[in-house]
């Protein structure tokens, strides 16, 4: 068994909860996480007398309690165990102000009508004062015993949610997505301190309840399988997890950032002060992915010494910068609704501010985060009211297309051979699960080859020789003119004189008859230019003359 670890706040506000961890655990830690490699076996649970305390269905483990060590060291070798785990202790992180708000564009942002619409985030903390005039909370979950959602006793997942959802209102400060629902996921204590049984448990809650974003202001120094399990599946339903670094940059004892926020899955957040400078506290290393505000942060609070709802406070740590970073997100979410978790991800690392050294670097990560500055288009690389803008748009509502794993469409980059007759392809609904191969240069996993099977077999298309295909070779204008004049049967009824296709080249009929129908364009100079590369953009522009 490893040894016990502690998760908990990583805030500065909160320092001095070190002495409390030892009464807290002392429950937590008779219990322990089984994950099994395939379905959970109750059946096997109940003969070791297990009490069981949570189930978590997406990776196949249960929280129990067995009634003593040896019955766990007995099933620690059972071959349908993949682990057992003990539970781990968490502890809550730090806080987010005004001039973070700024900092990070939010209020540009938001003056484009970016607040976060729509957007769901669930708050893994403290609880959220759901009391708060400031604050609305649309749901939520405790996993602390005895305690509500809708209760802050240490004050933290109100700050917290303050930084992300604070109202833009005429009271105390506004928060950088103010439109986003918010869910409290309580996990930890008036002290600052929670399990791993509870994190995990807050998790599994989350991606039940489909939310959209999840941030963690808190850490562990302990790399649990268990809680690596349940952030990849988090992350593989969709969900963006953000995570604070940890406060112990001073300590110099770690040469990363602490967990959850070191696991691939999760974006690792740091703090800067307001001079861009990573904070005398901030972790770093190879995991940090991105730097927010994290320094004298107004927010939210909870003051138990008074009688009014109507709290703030002003702390500083990691934990105040992954909220601003957590904001930000649900601002890109509302503004690109169709990309996914892995899309808006590398947005965001894109359009951060590059801080310290050119690039990315192990202190700064990324950058600084920045949200938008211009009205977003159908993607983030292109513009609005261009001559491709209606193109684009029309072939990627037929689910034509769907932009590059990286979030952007890039209408100036070359498209290949296999991915022109993937866009026919969809545009005509061919067979993509056709497996009669025919190219020996297709791969038969690639996203093109059923295509590619179904296009040759009804003569839309050809090898360049008898076997190749050369799917990842730039496609020409000219041939591509070729390609939908098979597909669509496009017949010539005028001839227009392009000075730079003569009647001699194998592609001049096509490109007559594609022009005579609308289907593809020349150039103001009266060329067409057919053995150019065609762009994504002018493909577009094709493929939109032709869908109905």
């Amino acid at each position: 068994m490893k040894k016990l670890s502690f998760l908990a706040i990583s805030a500065v506000l909160f320092s001095g909860l070190a002495s409390t961890a030892a009464a807290e655990t002392d429950n937590a830690s008779e219990r322990v996480i089984i994950s099994f490699k395939e379905e959970i076996d109750y059946e096997l649970l109940e003969e070791m007398g297990a009490e069981i305390h949570e189930e978590f269905d997406a990776i196949s483990a249960v929280s129990v309690t067995l009634p003593d060590e040896a019955t766990v060291q007995s099933a620690s070798i059972d071959s349908s165990i993949e682990y057992i785990e003990e539970n781990s202790v968490v502890r809550a992180a730090a806080q987010a102000s005004t001039w973070g708000y700024r900092s990070v564009k939010a209020n540009t942002a938001s003056s484009l009508g970016y607040t976060g619409k729509g957007v769901k985030i669930a708050i893994i903390d403290s609880g959220i004062n759901s009391k708060h005039p400031d604050l609305k909370v649309a749901g939520g979950v405790s996993k602390i015993a005895n305690s509500s959602a809708f209760t802050d006793g240490l004050g933290h997942g109100t700050h917290v949610a303050g930084v992300i959802g604070a109202q833009n209102n005429s009271i105390g400060t506004v928060g950088v997505a103010p439109d986003a629902q918010l869910y409290s996921v309580k996990v930890l204590s008036t002290k600052g301190l929670g399990t791993l049984e509870g994190v995990v448990a807050g998790i599994q809650w989350a991606i039940d309840q489909k939310v959209d974003i999840i941030n963690m202001s808190l850490t562990t120094v302990t790399n649990d399988q268990t809680l690596r399990d349940i952030t990849k599946k988090a992350y593989e339903a969709g969900i963006l997890i953000v995570a604070a670094s940890g406060n112990e940059r001073e300590s110099g004892l770690y040469s990363d950032v602490l967990y959850p926020a070191r696991f691939p899955s999760v974006i690792a957040v740091g703090s800067v002060s307001q001079l861009n400078r990573l904070s005398y506290f901030s972790n770093y290393g190879p995991s940090q992915e991105l730097v927010a505000p994290g320094e004298n942060i107004l927010s939210s609070f909870v003051d138990g010494t008074t009688t009014s709802q109507n709290d703030y406070a002003i702390s500083e740590g990691t934990s105040v910068a992954s909220p601003f970073a957590a904001g930000t997100f649900a601002q890109y979410m509302e503004a690109y609704p169709h990309l996914s978790n892995k899309q808006l991800r590398e947005t965001v690392k894109r359009a951060a501010t590059d801080l310290g050294p050119k690039g990315r670097d192990n202190q700064f990560g990324n950058g600084l985060v920045q949200s938008l500055e211009t009205k977003a288009a159908l993607f983030p690389d292109l513009k609005n009211d261009v001559w491709y803008s209606e193109p684009i748009q029309k072939i990627f509502d037929r689910n034509i297309i769907t932009g590059l794993s990286d979030g952007t469409y890039r209408p100036n980059a070359t498209i290949t051979r296999a991915e022109a007759v993937t866009m026919l392809g969809r545009a005509l609904n061919l067979d993509k699960t056709n497996t009669k191969h025919r190219f020996s240069d297709v791969s038969k996993d690639s996203f093109a080859a059923g295509y590619i099977n179904s296009a040759y077999e009804l003569g839309y298309i050809k090898g360049v020789t008898a076997t190749k295909f050369r799917p990842n070779d730039p496609i020409k204008r000219g041939d591509m003119a070729m390609i939908l004049q098979a597909a669509y049967g496009l017949t010539s009824t005028q001839q227009t004189a392009f000075t730079d296709v003569p009647e001699s080249m194998y592609y001049y009929d096509a490109i007559q008859a594609a022009f005579s129908t609308n289907a593809v364009t020349g150039y103001k100079d009266n060329t067409f230019r057919p053995k150019n590369s065609i762009t994504r953009a002018e493909n577009a522009q094709f493929m939109s003359n032709l869908v109905k």
